[in-house]
């Protein structure tokens, strides 16, 4: 169930003090600068985005149909401006929806075992969170050095809070990035240690 609004805010007041400053500084990880940078501070707009790149623009579109909230103005950019910069090719979206066809290393509430490798994951909520949790290894168990996952909606409610810092403990996942209605989970084998961010936007 879906936090109250009182909840939600109470949340959010957190994260924002919490929160690494939305500049990028004290931030030590030239990774995670360079997202702050040129992702979340960048002035690219969607609409010269998704001309350029066609491809973004159909898996946007797919993540909001496999969902039954739309993404935010806010939040499809970041996402659209992640999708141009990463380059993924074999995508997964796991959403609360299952009306879509399997396309070409397009993946729509697919079989997992019939993946083998994922270079980029979208998982949204409403779905039971011990299958999404489930799903979301089995993906994770998939991914090579480069790729990457986003949840959505992190925040919402228990289940979702309770996946999100279960999947950050994910052997294959060395840095995460929250950003209160999206979390982002980089596997990134060569860094040898763990991050965690919390970065306001």
């Amino acid at each position: 169930m879906r936090y109250s609004t009182p909840i939600r805010f109470l949340k959010y007041l957190q994260y924002h003090w919490v929160a690494s400053n939305s500049k990028g500084h004290g931030i030590h990880s030239p990774f995670v600068f360079q997202i702050i940078k040129d992702i979340l501070n960048a002035k690219t707009a969607l609409t010269e985005i998704e001309k350029k790149a066609p491809a973004v623009k159909k898996i946007l579109d797919t993540i909001e149909a496999a969902g039954s909230r739309a993404l935010t103005p806010k939040i499809k950019i970041v996402i659209a401006r992640l999708l141009q910069w990463l380059n993924p090719l074999k995508v997964s979206v796991i959403g609360e929806k299952h009306q879509f066809e399997t396309e070409r290393d397009m993946y729509i509430n697919s079989t997992i075992e019939s993946i083998e490798s994922i270079d980029f994951a979208f998982i949204g909520p409403g779905q039971d969170a011990n299958e999404m949790l489930q799903s979301a290894n089995s993906l994770i168990d998939k991914m090579h050095s480069n790729a990457w996952v986003i949840l959505h909606q992190i925040h919402a409610d228990a289940d979702m809070e309770t996946a999100w810092n279960a999947l950050k403990k994910h052997s294959n996942i060395r840095l995460s990035i929250d950003l209160f209605t999206i979390g982002i989970l980089f596997c990134r084998k060569a860094q040898k240690e763990q991050e965690h961010f919390i970065i306001r936007y």
